[in-house]
């Protein structure tokens, strides 16, 4: 690649070693299922024994079993570049899917962060007015689930509950809880409960220009309060992959000979380019591109950061994915562990990151989430 002649052998060896290293940076596959055993040795009959032959043993006594090695994971057997690329490119994906549901409508994110702080506060809520709370427990379900305010159908999310019992619930909260929750709410009313707010989803796309003469009716949508924000968080974990891509042997040439060096991945180092790059676009204009449509953790599976990695190409050439999104997973949690940088200057400390686990998954796709959407908004190595 990059100019550089190999031969067919050299090129599907690079082809294969990356499509590997792409496999397990992602550090989320399952355990190997264990190497089915040999087939039994064909039982050769024995001779048979005549009676003067019989003579009596003494029956052996059975070996304790050796407790079987652990398995290792495929990504403990990962070298710590490959674990540091494996967290950064799902650290992205997260940030990328929050960036997502913006698309879904401009006040997503309030919505969810209003019902959220609603059921946060259900210790300071009585029973008696806690009617509601199951109910946005359960919208907030779906809204995560659908990423964002409309099902798979396009069809628009709705509370099964009534202005009444979320006013009774925010009124009882403020007595010994959070304030302020019953404005924030009503704001945000006819979203929950109005089927005709904003039935359908927005479109992003420019108005129509008005007939010669005419003054437009209408003015062109303006980008979700917040979208900016996420946008340079997201391009932040795309840079912070770009210093742990996987160096591969490629062939170089020096003073006339051609020789092989380890250098920095071509593929992967054009994909996430590719990725910063399209961050950099105009918000709106990235509202309006079709490959907006993978940042959703639905599309990019249960390996989202390489699955991010790999659908570059699709994302930056405008290419939107097709048919119906897959279901949320519950994902294998990472464990950074972050150390002083050795390069900082006098007494002012930097953190970096040192090195990666992989933990175990959450219990249920609400805890996860609660994880990620914190995880998803924070330039922080780790959030706790």
């Amino acid at each position: 690649m990059g100019g550089f002649h190999r031969t067919l052998t050299e090129e599907s060896y690079m082809q294969r070693r990356w499509a590997m290293a792409l496999i397990l940076a992602s550090g989320l596959l399952a355990q190997t299922p264990p190497v089915e055993p040999p087939p039994a040795p064909a039982q050769v009959p024995a001779p048979e024994v005549k009676p003067a032959e019989v003579k009596s043993e003494v029956p052996a006594t059975p070996k304790a079993e050796e407790p079987k090695p652990a398995e290792a994971k495929p990504f403990d057997q990962l070298r710590p570049t490959q674990r540091k690329l494996a967290y950064t490119l799902h650290r992205a994906a997260l940030a990328a899917h929050e960036l997502g549901t913006y698309r879904s409508h401009p006040r997503a994110i309030e919505v969810r962060e209003t019902l959220q702080a609603l059921v946060n506060a259900k210790l300071d809520i009585p029973e008696k007015a806690s009617a509601v709370l199951p109910a946005a427990e359960a919208y907030l379900g779906k809204l995560r689930a659908n990423h964002g305010l409309y099902d798979a159908d396009g069809k628009k999310l709705l509370l099964e509950g009534t202005w009444k019992d979320l006013q009774a619930a925010a009124r009882a909260a403020a007595k010994t809880g959070p304030k302020g929750l019953e404005p924030r709410l009503a704001k945000i009313k006819g979203l929950l409960l109005d089927p005709k707010v904003d039935a359908a989803a927005p479109t992003w796309a420019e108005p129509e220009a008005p007939a010669k003469g005419k003054k437009a009716k209408t003015k062109g949508p303006k980008a979700p309060e917040g979208f900016s924000e996420q946008k340079a968080i997201t391009a932040l974990w795309v840079k912070r992959a770009q210093a742990w891509i996987e160096n591969t042997p490629q062939e170089v040439e020096i003073n006339g000979e051609k020789k092989t060096r380890r250098k920095a991945d071509p593929v992967q180092t054009k994909a996430l380019n590719d990725l910063a790059a399209w961050l950099d676009k105009d918000d709106l204009d990235l509202l309006r591109d079709p490959g907006f449509g993978w940042l959703d953790l639905r599309r990019l599976g249960a390996t989202p950061g390489a699955a991010l990695l790999a659908k570059a190409a699709d994302i930056t050439a405008a290419k939107a994915p097709e048919g119906a999104a897959g279901e949320l997973a519950l994902l294998p949690a990472f464990e950074p562990v972050v150390g002083d940088s050795k390069f900082g200057k006098g007494e002012e400390k930097r953190l970096v990151l040192v090195e990666v686990k992989q933990g175990p998954a959450p219990a249920s796709l609400g805890d996860q989430f609660v994880s990620f959407e914190k995880l998803a908004r924070s330039r922080d190595l780790d959030v706790k």
